[in-house]
């Protein structure tokens, strides 16, 4: 299958009129246009790559060896009790059980999917893992999915639950932030919420109300579930070790809805504050009122007493009461979590239990272009024409040469053939820049690189990731950045290195701003190749780039793109140590790829080729042509593989200027 696409800025993300502007044929000196052209895929996306990552929250509460027989609390008493009463023959597993175990049998092929399980009673206890995720065979994982039949408590404390599922999920973001952020984007977490009752106790820090809420009227400040005095406003010291909640304080409101509720839109709102690629939180109820009749005396107070306000009344059926205020809750928890809310009813509704239906696919899609883009490394944006900048460091040489200034009575220098005149990881423009921040071009900064001072023996400024900032720079930036490893922290499209360099925030996305105010959003300007703080339409008619692409999906599902873009200006740098001759232009092409699914917000996957081409008039002009030496799949390589001197001279097609040779040097 083959798509052809026409455009004059090659990234998917975005377009306006701005690139179609009409160019100028006034003073263009077609001599000193270049077009460089090739071709680059996206590579094969691995499903493993995008994780999806599962927790259940699990009631154990005393009720469930009614509700989903067999049980055993931790000790012997109500359940054994309630299955005499039950007559429930030929169960060896509760439903839930089964439930889990089909469940993570299902997820064993799918290495990309990982499991946590938090049960609850009046507190969380048995969690597995202790911490992170656990594989779906992993053995002490299914020997804890058994043991919820066999280790119930009393209570059901729903806040405590949805707050160990945030804390859980928040740890696991924490984590990966450290490690490999860029997996946050194609991550998908599935909280699944399991209860056969209501929250339980509910405690109200106001015991004045003239009404509370009710079967009817679920969405106000619920009662103290057992009357003032008797747990809400005890002390501690006075309730037995066993009916505390370890993280409630008595005298304050327990399991209200605002408190439920806080949690999930605390969870939801780790999306968009992270990156994540979705998170979800299903629910699922599991109501037996057929079993509670049957169950008899034993059970009758098994979903507590209910009464209806003003009054109040006692409400005659419990757990009818008891089943409408359920199913309310959970299904606000399931809609605020952008979720699903299950229900399961009786003997035969609930022994049906299968949690597969509940959508746990990972955010796996073929990778396409995220961002394609040429970026001039000799030459700046002037007014009308770009400027001659020899050592790439953002300042034109007409600035860098020999740049002089007086600070505090002492002149200072920089040069125009190296881009860190004073070697301390803080190229020039930057510390030009930020010398109302103390910096100096000329001189070692200590929050860099400084081999002699103790602080940095040794150092030499580098750049791990490749996106165009040391090491040292990155943590300068206040750490945003500090594990080296996003080349574009904030999924704009837009390399960290570029937007630093012409005062842009990093993390902010630029896509839609437009700094200078002259109606071409910034990401645009940087495709154009002219300058996102500067209103310079004059520049962009004359001197704006130009692209061409072609589209074409390949047998293995990735995706290979021609593409040329054109009306690059070619200048002429000086001579300088190590090269042959004078005016060596340098062009790096920059290429990333994200799934397609999440293209937008992804950080992309990224890599990069170089261009080399010579322009020194009349005589010299290489190549002859328009175009340059084309470049292949296999020239673009990992940004950091694209940093030094030493690479540009072996790893760029055109005629190297070092070496005086054409195409890439073994």
């Amino acid at each position: 299958m083959r798509r052809e696409i026409l455009v004059v800025a090659a990234v998917l993300i975005g377009c306006s009129d701005a690139f179609i502007e009409k160019k100028s044929k006034d003073a263009i000196n077609v001599d000193d246009r270049l077009s460089i052209s090739g071709r680059v895929c996206t590579e094969r996306p691995d499903r493993n790559g995008f994780p999806v990552k599962v927790v259940f929250v699990v009631d154990q509460s005393g009720s469930m060896c009614v509700s989903d027989p067999p049980g055993s609390q931790e000790s012997n008493g109500f359940c054994e009790m309630a299955a005499a009463t039950l007559n429930v023959t030929g169960l060896t597993q509760p439903a839930r059980v089964r439930a889990l175990h089909r469940l993570l049998d299902g997820f064993q092929m799918q290495r990309n999917i990982s499991v946590a399980i938090v049960p609850f009673e009046t507190n969380i206890k048995g969690v597995y893992p202790p911490s992170g995720f656990a594989a779906p065979n992993d053995s002490r994982l299914r020997a804890r999915v058994d043991a919820l039949q066999s280790e119930l408590g009393k209570g059901t404390d729903y806040q405590g639950a949805l707050a160990a599922a945030y804390t859980r999920i928040a740890a696991d973001i924490d984590a990966t932030t450290r490690i490999s952020p860029n997996v946050l984007p194609r991550t998908r977490y599935v909280v699944v919420f399991l209860s056969d009752g209501v929250p339980y106790p509910r405690c109200a820090a106001n015991d004045n109300l003239t009404q509370y809420a009710d079967d009817l009227n679920p969405d106000l400040v619920w009662q103290d579930s057992l009357g003032a005095g008797q747990f809400c406003n005890e002390i501690d010291a006075d309730i037995a070790p066993a009916d505390r909640i370890t993280t409630f304080v008595p005298g304050t409101d327990r399991n209200q809805n605002y408190q439920l509720f806080s949690y999930v839109d605390q969870l939801m709102e780790l999306r968009d504050q992270y990156n994540i690629g979705d998170i979800r939180l299903h629910t699922v109820l599991l109501f037996n009122e057929e079993a509670v009749r049957a169950c008899g005396p034993i059970c009758q107070d098994l979903y507590g007493r209910y009464v209806r306000w003003p009054g109040p009344v006692a409400v005659p059926d419990g757990p009818t009461a008891a089943k409408a205020i359920s199913r309310w809750t959970l299904q606000q928890l399931a809609q605020r979590g952008n979720g699903v809310f299950q229900e399961f009813n009786n003997f035969a509704g609930i022994a049906q239990l299968n949690l597969g239906a509940l959508d746990y696919s990972s955010l796996f899609s073929r990778n396409v272009m995220k961002s394609l883009f040429v970026q001039p490394l000799s030459s700046e944006p002037g007014p009308s024409d770009r400027e001659v900048d020899s050592d790439g460091d953002g300042l034109p040489d007409n600035v860098d040469n020999d740049y002089s200034f007086r600070v505090e009575q002492r002149l200072v220098t920089t040069s125009r053939f190296d881009a860190d005149s004073d070697g301390d990881g803080f190229d020039d423009r930057f510390e030009i820049d930020r010398m109302g921040d103390g910096f100096k071009p000329d001189v070692r900064d200590g929050r860099g690189c400084d081999p002699a001072s103790p602080l940095t023996r040794g150092c030499r400024p580098s750049d791990a990731d490749g996106d165009g900032l040391t090491d040292f720079t990155e943590k300068y930036l206040s750490g945003w950045m500090s594990d080296n490893t996003l080349i574009d922290a904030d999924a704009d499209g837009i390399p960290n290195g570029i937007e630093v360099r012409y005062g842009l925030d990093p993390l902010v996305p630029q896509r839609d701003l437009d700094t200078d105010g002259d109606k071409v959003p910034d990401l645009e300007e940087i495709r154009l190749g002219s300058h996102p703080t500067r209103r310079d339409q004059e520049y962009r008619e004359k001197n704006g780039l130009q692209y061409s692409l072609k589209q074409e999906v390949q047998s293995n599902d990735s995706v290979c793109y021609d593409f040329t873009v054109s009306n690059l200006q070619l200048v002429t740098p000086p001579l300088r140590a190590g090269f042959s001759r004078q005016g060596f232009n340098l062009f790096k092409v920059w290429f990333g790829e994200a799934p397609e699914a999440g293209v937008a917000s992804d950080y992309g996957t990224w890599k990069a080729a170089c261009v080399w081409a010579q322009y020194d008039p009349p005589s010299v002009r290489v190549p002859a042509g328009p175009e340059a030496q084309p470049l292949v799949n296999t020239n673009f390589v990992t940004p950091a593989n694209l940093v030094e001197a030493a690479h540009y001279d072996t790893r760029c097609v055109g005629t190297n200027p070092s070496r005086g040779q054409t195409g890439p040097v073994p």
